[in-house]
């Protein structure tokens, strides 16, 4: 590998973004790219400025490509997980949509509480039927 300066191009919805200057290992075979840990949490805070915008401009519905930008994955694993049904989407011709709020709680569930019941009757359940499985644990052990 060797190392040269190269231009990264990433996107976030209808925009596009190109750092140049990046440092980073190229193989002269096959032309993979392998980057410092600094360039790839340089490109990670220039990416996080663009995504950190207010809430009222940020779009009420994403594509697949922005769904996977936002969860940071490929678009083959938001197919993946719409087909496995751990993503919830609205199909719009061709097209998937999907709703930001639902992906943002995907991401940070602790911050979806409407969506929770926060009484502790279920804390309570959970607690007593984690106790019965213990105990029969150790009868057994």
């Amino acid at each position: 590998m060797i190392e040269r300066e190269i231009e990264i191009t990433s996107g976030w919805g209808e925009y596009e973004l190109a750092i140049k200057g990046v440092r980073a290992f190229v193989c002269e075979e096959c032309g993979a790219i392998s980057l410092r840990a600094e360039e790839v949490k340089m490109m990670e805070d220039i990416s996080r400025g663009f995504a950190e915008r207010p809430e009222d401009e940020r779009p009420d519905y994403l594509n697949v490509e922005e769904t996977a930008d936002l969860l940071r994955v490929s678009t083959q694993t938001v197919y993946n997980m719409i087909k496995s049904g751990r993503l919830k989407g609205t199909k719009f011709g061709r097209e998937w949509r999907f709703l930001r709020k639902n992906l943002e709680s995907l991401i940070q569930p602790d911050q979806a509480i409407a969506a929770r019941n926060t009484s502790t009757q279920n804390y309570e359940k959970d607690s007593a039927i984690l106790d019965a499985i213990r105990k029969k644990r150790n009868v057994h052990e």
